[in-house]
């Protein structure tokens, strides 16, 4: 109680005079988050050593963040433990665990997701300002947040061990909705997709209960309501669509099969409804294929390469859509359940998402979604158009007055290093390895002589 009160002193002494502190980040924050981090390394094993590309991965998405951030120095440390994990310090204190490298796997993008979210929570001072609510000392937050200073040993000592208690309990559910909304801003502003961050916390959803996560995951707020928010802001990162000098295109992109094998025909329908469905005529066996003769299909597009055949389905009312390989086989169903008709289905030029309408109102709906993935976004546009097609500089327009509109998607950013190393052939462990501890899909974690983050 003697050295709380000795704290509670020492804050309530602080001046002016922490000015000197370091650019972004007080002396106090630095202080007391370089002491928690000695802690934290040695709760969780130790310092992992990465090989060298994916070492040079990590910190070049974790620089491209913290660059947006601009709010002091950054440094970020890679746990040598198997539990999914990430949390910050103030300061400027990042880590994540090598579980949880493993569960975002070699995607750029999540990866990303995770890393921004704990930035956030820096750049946002919830773990300074829990800190002192922990201590009691709410009434300093909004003030001492920027000049406190507190250098005496036996002070931080305090601070620290309050610290590690606010980390392992985690933020509360305001400050994690916060920390995600400021996540998505910094991955659009570092060129990265701001749906990383949705797709891996669709990951933790999924997981099984036998799952080892750590216990700031457990705490976060429900993951469900945590993608639904952020599904609700995506849209807005896409900007708004430009007027363009456009002619119809002679062959409508996405309705030709690139094999040339089947041929998207009207099929007669019952009864007298408007209503046009299509299916697939199979040139190769001349007959029409019979995985479609009992679905109302609106529409079909064939993915690029021929891969992939979608198909809007309307089913008791409700529109979803369906993928199929070119056995017949549904490969991906989104259940969407969308109250009008789907139609104009166009893939992107890579073949990872998919573009469409819903009918219903005056205005069609359009929608992005992400194959293999949870996200369906809604693109909030102030034009009555329709989708012509997907090409490499954006998503064209045309609307009912026969004028055409570019509506160019998110520019994202490949990671390049800027020094790259020849990869070579590691030395492999003559013993063998223990199931799950070497090798994660996308990062090989056990090459010696590594250097650490």
């Amino acid at each position: 109680m003697r050295a709380l009160a000795l704290l509670a002193a020492g804050l309530l002494l602080f001046s002016a005079a922490a000015a000197a502190a370091e650019p972004g980040f007080t002396r106090f924050e630095r202080a007391v988050g370089a002491s928690a981090k000695e802690r934290l390394l040695a709760a969780y094993g130790g310092e992992a050593q990465l090989p060298l590309h994916d070492y040079l991965r990590v910190k070049a998405i974790f620089d491209r963040l913290t660059a947006v951030a601009n709010s002091g120095e950054y440094s970020l440390t890679i746990l040598d433990s198997y539990e999914i994990n990430a949390f910050s310090l103030p300061g400027g204190y990042i880590f994540v665990t090598k579980g949880l490298l493993r569960l975002a796997g070699g995607d750029d993008q999540r990866l990303a997701g995770a890393l921004a979210h704990e930035i956030a929570h820096v750049v946002n001072k919830h773990g300074i300002n829990a800190l002192l609510r922990r201590l009691g000392l709410g009434v300093l937050v909004e003030v001492g947040k920027h000049v406190l200073e507190v250098p005496t040993t036996q002070e931080v000592h305090v601070a620290t061990q309050a610290l590690i208690d606010v980390v392992q309990s985690g933020y509360n559910r305001d400050a994690e909705l916060e920390a995600d909304q400021t996540a998505q801003q910094y991955m659009a502003m570092a060129g990265f997709d701001p749906t990383g961050i949705i797709h891996l916390l669709s990951d933790l959803e999924e997981l099984p209960p036998s799952q080892e996560v750590g216990a700031v995951f457990k705490t976060h707020p429900d993951p469900g309501l945590r993608i639904e928010q952020l599904l609700a802001a995506v849209g807005d990162y896409w900007p708004a669509p430009q007027r363009i000098t456009e002619e119809e295109p002679a062959v409508d992109q996405n309705r030709t099969d690139p094999l040339n094998r089947f041929l998207i025909v009207n099929r007669v329908h019952d009864g007298d409804s408007p209503q046009r469905l299509y299916t697939l005529y199979d040139q190769q066996n001349q007959e029409y294929v019979d995985w479609l003769k009992d679905l109302a299909v609106n529409d079909i597009a064939f993915a690029p390469g021929g891969v992939l055949i979608a198909g809007a389905v309307l089913e008791r009312g409700k529109g979803n859509i369906w993928f199929w390989n070119r056995q017949g086989s549904v490969v991906e169903c989104w259940n969407m359940g969308h109250s009008g008709q789907i139609s104009g289905l166009y893939f992107d030029p890579n073949g990872t998402r998919l573009a469409y309408q819903v009918m219903g109102g005056d205005t069609p709906e359009i929608w992005i979604g992400y194959l293999g993935e949870i996200t369906r976004l809604r693109l909030s546009l102030e034009i009555n158009a329709r989708i012509v097609r997907w090409e490499e500089s954006g998503i064209v327009l045309r609307d009912s007055g026969g004028d055409y509109y570019r509506l160019a998607a998110p520019k994202y950013e490949p990671i390049k290093l800027s020094e790259p190393i020849p990869m070579v052939i590691e030395r492999k462990q003559r013993l063998a390895p223990q199931a799950g501890q070497d090798v994660l899909e996308g990062f090989s974690l056990t090459a010696p002589g590594s250097p650490g983050l």
